[in-house]
């Protein structure tokens, strides 16, 4: 056995979340990233906004679909970034598939078909946050209530794993537009949890707002740069 240094570990990739509302801009994040280096797994009919680009993309559909591609990526070392779009069609498609089963469909049934279903899931996002690459997923920003109190949430079926999600991950950022003082809207990235309850960030090399630029992101995080 041998015993490591903290400062001997080296960080040599990591697993971001991007969670905000439809039309924001999440999937056009991708294009700060290098075309020959980043693969994109579109689980939604939404890569409208990259067109002109050449990125390979791997559509997926089904459960099967996703399981072909989580084989490949497990011993393909091909791409440094892997951009999955979103968590949120992810989890719509894999409930509705187990729906399809009339054993898990019974209304009598709920408690075996959600905790499957949460199996499922979870399985899936950490099997993603540990690939070895830069792994970058895209959830749907949701609502919903603490007592008489709105709060803001992943939009993923599941409250379990509305309430996991973001402890699985190191980095989670939160996508939101400002005005500055011109009256101009701005995009930025939400790193800090003081700033708002569903970003996070564990390396602590990030400023509470980033300019939207998943390049300088990940430079930043790995290697420390211009914090």
């Amino acid at each position: 056995m041998k015993i490591l240094n903290t400062n001997d570990v080296a960080i040599k990739r990591a697993a971001i979340l991007v969670v905000g509302p439809s039309g924001i801009g999440k999937t056009t994040l991708v294009k700060d990233l290098p075309e020959k280096e980043t693969l994109i797994i579109s689980m939604e009919s939404g890569l409208l906004c990259l067109q002109g680009t050449n990125y390979p993309v791997v559509e997926v559909r089904t459960k099967d679909e996703l399981n072909e591609i989580c084989s490949f990526l497990q011993t393909s070392k091909l791409y440094k970034y892997i951009f999955i779009d979103s968590l949120t069609e992810m989890g719509q498609m894999i409930l509705a598939e187990l729906k399809q089963d009339p054993k898990l469909a019974d209304p009598k049934n709920s408690f075996l078909l959600w905790g499957k279903y949460a199996e499922l899931v979870t399985a899936y996002v950490k099997f993603f946050r540990d690939l070895d690459a830069n792994v970058i997923m895209t959830c749907l920003e949701g609502s919903g209530e603490d007592g008489l109190e709105k709060i803001c949430t992943f939009n993923i079926p599941g409250a379990s794993i509305k309430d996991n999600i973001k402890s699985w991950l190191d980095i989670c950022l939160v996508y939101k537009i400002f005005q500055n003082d011109q009256k101009e809207k701005i995009r930025r990235l939400v790193t800090s949890q003081e700033e708002h309850s569903l970003a996070k960030d564990r390396s602590g090399k990030l400023r509470p707002y980033e300019p939207p630029n998943l390049k300088d992101i990940f430079n930043k995080i790995l290697k420390g740069e211009n914090k």
